[in-house]
């Protein structure tokens, strides 16, 4: 089941977070062969869409960072469990001051096509008083 994680980000900012995926017996989840997405909606019926990422995650691979650039995305690390997600300012300028958009991000296990919603929430943008 997924977890509930709400966020804030100013109109215009990269929003950035980190998170760890364990299993139940505390060790990390091997994301190894696994494909991550995340969608920015804004709202949970049909709407447009704001920000969209997808990321294999290649057996083996240790390292992960997080995505550079005004789009932003998402990263992952097999070994690790850590999963690195960047909405970037391109995204976050469409979105109207004071306006909530809803996210969540699946993860799709390469064995049987499961898919799983790990993570889901709102985002709420907070008006710029700062314009460049």
């Amino acid at each position: 089941m997924a977890s509930d994680f709400d966020v804030n980000v100013v109109q215009g900012d990269t929003l950035k977070w980190a998170m760890y995926l364990k299993d139940s017996g505390g060790t990390a989840y091997n994301l190894g062969g696994c494909t991550l997405g995340m969608q920015v909606r804004r709202s949970y019926y049909p709407t447009s869409l704001v920000a969209s990422y997808k990321v294999y995650i290649p057996v083996g691979s240790t390292f992960a960072e997080f995505p550079k650039g005004i789009t932003g995305g998402i990263s992952a690390s097999a070994t690790g469990g850590t999963i690195f997600i960047a909405i970037g300012s391109t995204f976050t300028s469409q979105l109207s001051s004071e306006a909530t958009a809803k996210y969540d991000i699946q993860l799709i296990n390469p064995i049987g096509s499961d898919t799983t919603t790990i993570l889901r929430g709102s985002l709420t943008v907070l008006p710029e008083v700062t314009r460049f």
